[in-house]
């Protein structure tokens, strides 16, 4: 079995609606608990922890909520430690950090997932510059906060206080690598995304009928689908491409723009009836709202890639 097979027809709705969280930090449906934990093992067992960048687009096709892209980027800055096939959030930022004998004191915002994951990759700065530590999930010094936020997934706050470290590195180099992968596969999920709003769209455009036709049918209908399939082919090919990662900041912020206009005609087509709780296309437009900025908004992305002459 490949991983395009693992999502099958009955599997896919199931991780999507995953993207619909319950509110107040309580996940009171065991069930999607479990079908969390069976989607990483299905995707550990069939060989995801190698990464590529069609996984990252099949995942954001499905929506998926986990870990899988944040432990890909910890394997590439730690890989001879640890982790194992195990899950690993991300709580990286410029922000400065205090660090002394082998113990670390931080704060991070907006870490995806840090309730269900083994390890934790802190990045701060210090006189040295940018360094990353690796320490263990479930330490008692580690408190963590959930976000209610537009997407409602699994976004958190977390505080160190004193947290001891497993592995550190000066990520000088190794941090920019890193990023520009994680950027690259960050941009496959976003075009995978669209494609499943604009797939959404399309089977909408085709059962729902005015004047006696499906609306698909009308001119100008099928001129904006045509144009945003015609804009996710052509991100999809910056993203693919050879040499993405020595564009990474300026693909994503394409990828990102793409997800956020996708979404919005989506929930347009459908109208009213896209907001509904039942309908995968308010999904599409939350979700896309969170993941659009997980890496740098656009805005910054663009900026970075002016400086760094991308």
């Amino acid at each position: 079995m490949t991983v395009a097979e693992f999502f099958d027809e009955d599997l896919a709705p199931m991780v999507r609606r995953m993207a619909d969280r319950p509110r107040n930090g309580v996940d009171t449906d065991e069930d999607s608990r479990e079908i969390r934990s069976m989607v990483w093992q299905g995707l550990v067992g069939l060989g995801a922890l190698d990464g590529s960048v069609e996984l990252a687009e099949l995942l954001g096709s499905v929506l998926y909520q986990g870990p899988m892209l944040d432990t890909l980027t910890a394997r590439e800055l730690f890989p001879k430690s640890e982790i194992g096939q195990t899950a690993v959030a991300l709580a990286v930022s410029d922000d400065p950090w205090s660090a002394k004998d082998g113990l670390i004191t931080a704060r991070r915002t907006f870490v995806g997932f840090a309730a269900e994951v083994d390890f934790f990759v802190v990045g701060g700065t210090d006189t040295g510059g940018m360094r990353l530590a690796l320490v263990q999930a479930g330490d008692p010094s580690i408190t963590m906060r959930r976000y209610e936020e537009t997407g409602r997934g699994e976004e958190y706050e977390v505080e160190f206080t004193g947290t001891p470290v497993t592995e550190t590195v000066y990520a000088a180099t190794d941090w920019e690598k890193a990023l520009a992968n994680a950027r690259v596969r960050q941009a496959a999920y976003l075009v995978g995304l669209a494609q499943a709003a604009l797939d959404h769209a399309v089977g909408y455009a085709k059962k729902r009928r005015q004047f006696g036709q499906p609306i698909g049918k009308f001119q100008g209908l099928a001129f904006r689908l045509s144009e945003m399939s015609m804009h996710i082919d052509a991100t999809r090919l910056l993203v693919h491409s050879s040499d993405a990662a020595a564009h990474a900041a300026a693909n994503l912020a394409a990828a990102a723009d793409l997800a956020r206009t996708v979404t919005t005609k989506t929930m347009q087509i459908n109208g009213a009836v896209g907001m509904q709780s039942d309908n995968d296309a308010q999904l599409y437009y939350r979700r896309a709202a969170v993941e659009s900025v997980r890496l740098g908004t656009p805005a910054e992305l663009r900026r970075e890639s002016r400086s760094t002459g991308e």
